[in-house]
């Protein structure tokens, strides 16, 4: 599939020509950072399925990076992948959209995302939002900022302060000048943290489809459980909340193969999920 590539400024955003049925780059200027991303608008699909990366390897691909960006002819909607620029000039492998104290990216990235759906007559309620991993925290953010939208999760992270230390120091440093967690102020914690960014923005998804290994062991010990805790502590309506448990001792915290991947994405595009309930 041959592929375009525009740079284009914030500002223009609104008067951007989209291609039908063919991939483009597109990368976005908006205040002093560059926002990259490749979409597919595809004319027969009125639904589309924006991914975002789990962990890069820097020593195997330099930024952008557009994850799963080879699925794109089978999924059954138009579909956006979503590069990470927290991760541009670092050797991080994970940055979670933070962005910088002065600029919080996914907010950033949700806003030009919402340009983009508008020019592809794509409702909220038809948007879905996949990510594994940090991928399905940040699946979990946006489908927070954009109401009506939904995120299809596999094993995410809903606490980052509860993951692995040094990639949690790692980001820290470079988006927040500091790598204690005992500096983080509120208003750092909403970005880091689905159930506090759900009580700040006083959004609850409209639906969540959250995978989740039952063999890994951390992730419902320090993603899951607490998240789960934290939203009936604070009294919040979940009733979009399916949690679909599975057990791969070989796979772990590694996401669903993907075969099953693609399948259970079409299945949800089309109303076709039977949920184990």
């Amino acid at each position: 599939m041959a592929e375009s590539q525009k740079s284009i400024k914030y500002e223009t955003l609104g008067k951007i020509e989209l291609q039908n049925d063919r991939m483009q780059e597109l990368k976005i200027r908006k205040g002093n950072h560059t926002y990259c991303l490749k979409i597919h608008p595809k004319s027969s699909h009125d639904k589309c399925m924006i991914f975002s990366n789990g962990a890069v390897d820097p020593k195997k691909n330099k930024p952008p990076v557009y994850m799963r960006s080879s699925w794109t002819g089978d999924i059954d909607a138009s579909t956006i992948f979503i590069d990470d620029p927290t991760l541009h000039g670092t050797n991080l492998r994970l940055g979670w959209g933070q962005g910088s104290s002065d600029t919080f990216h996914l907010e950033e990235i949700a806003d030009i995302l919402e340009n983009l759906l508008d020019k592809m007559d794509v409702q909220a309620e038809d948007t879905y939002f996949f990510g594994s991993s940090a991928g399905g925290f940040m699946s979990l953010y946006y489908s927070v900022l954009i109401k009506g939208s939904t995120a299809v999760v596999n094993n995410p992270q809903t606490k980052v302060l509860n993951y692995l230390a040094p990639h949690v120091k790692n980001m820290l440093k470079k988006s927040y000048g500091f790598e204690d967690k005992e500096y983080l102020d509120n208003s750092l914690l909403i970005r880091l943290d689905i159930a506090e960014a759900i009580r700040h923005y006083g959004h609850f998804p409209d639906k969540i489809y959250y995978f989740q290994n039952q063999s890994c062991e951390e992730d419902i010990e320090k993603q899951l459980n607490p998240f789960v805790d934290t939203i009936k502590a604070y009294g919040i309506e979940a009733k979009g909340l399916n949690i679909i448990s599975y057990f791969d001792e070989q796979l772990g915290h590694n996401p669903i193969r993907k075969t099953e991947t693609i399948d259970i994405i079409n299945k949800i595009l089309n109303n076709e999920l039977d949920l184990p309930i």
